[in-house]
């Protein structure tokens, strides 16, 4: 009984162990699978974080090109801003060359003076809007060409212009010194007799007032007039005309050794060929001994250095 006892005891017991020893293994085996499975996850988080670690290092590769390429785009940029100025700098500097240039040619060709003047203001006028401080030399340079312009004394060519176009518009109507009668009609000279005047005395008398009724002498003190006829009086004043048209355009011209020898020409003219007690006449020749003095070609200065040291500024920028 004791026996039996014992040995379904150790039956129970054995049956207990083997159950618990199974449920520790099954246990046991599970556990084994969960680290399995979370291996396995560790190793796809693994791979995962190294995509993305990839990914990440490829956006940093892309973003640092493309900072690389924006720089370079600037780096463009700004050099062509600074071509696009000096471009437009030098296209200035090439104007106001030009304007040096026009005024040297309308002073020493056409001795245009105001038109220099102006040529050199609007150049100055440039200068000033590069505010380029290298320049100053040239802009000092140009004060003192412009100065000197000022200074030259120029004459009214205008007003002498028109005065000489009024002589010669007047010159028609400018009464002459004499003229020859179209018709002359002799006035027969009474002459008085005594009633007691002897035969050869009235015959006397008789013959002078037969040739008083043909012809006219007269005394006349001072030199004796040169008489003309139609056709002399408008050769006269053609000539006339032809001396002042001639000082107009020696006017214009600028020659003024030609002007004031046809100015002469012409007052003496009007002394020898019209009546110098006429007021016209008094008039044209006052006005021709006001313009014969006229200086028309006065010295011009030189306004070439402005130029010069415009263009050895400009030099560097031309070379290759």
């Amino acid at each position: 009984m004791l026996v039996a006892a014992v040995a379904g005891g150790g039956a129970w017991l054995y049956t207990r162990i083997s159950g618990i020893y199974r449920a520790q293994t099954e246990a046991l085996q599970g556990m084994t699978r969960d680290i399995n499975a979370l291996e396995v996850q560790g190793d796809r988080l693994e791979s995962r974080q190294s995509d993305m670690a990839g990914a990440a290092q490829r956006n940093a590769n892309e973003l640092a090109e493309l900072g690389s390429r924006i720089d370079t785009h600037d780096q463009i940029v700004g050099q062509l801003k600074e071509e696009l100025a000096g471009g437009r700098a030098h296209f200035e500097l090439a104007a106001i060359e030009q304007l040096l240039m026009l005024a040297n040619d309308r002073l020493q060709l056409a001795r245009d003076v105001p038109s220099a003047i102006v040529a050199i203001n609007e150049a100055d006028t440039r200068l000033v809007a590069l505010k380029e401080p290298r320049l100053f030399p040239v802009r000092q340079a140009l004060a003192k060409e412009k100065a000197a312009l000022q200074a030259v004394p120029l004459p009214d060519y205008v007003g002498a212009a028109l005065t000489l176009s009024s002589l010669i518009d007047r010159a028609p109507r400018l009464p002459l010194l004499a003229r020859v009668p179209s018709r002359f009609t002799a006035v027969a000279e009474r002459v008085p007799m005594a009633d007691d005047a002897r035969w050869y005395q009235r015959v006397g008398a008789s013959v002078r007032e037969a040739l008083s009724s043909i012809f006219t002498v007269r005394r006349d003190s001072g030199p004796s007039p040169r008489l003309l006829d139609a056709e002399q009086e408008a050769l006269v004043v053609q000539v006339l005309a032809l001396k002042l048209e001639g000082a107009r355009i020696a006017l214009l011209r600028g020659d003024t050794t030609t002007f004031r020898d046809l100015c002469e020409s012409a007052s003496t003219w009007l002394d020898t060929y019209f009546q110098k007690d006429d007021p016209g006449v008094a008039a044209a020749h006052a006005e021709l001994e006001r313009l014969q003095p006229l200086e028309l070609s006065p010295p011009l200065p030189d306004i070439s250095r402005s130029l010069g040291l415009l263009r050895a500024f400009m030099q560097p920028d031309e070379k290759p």
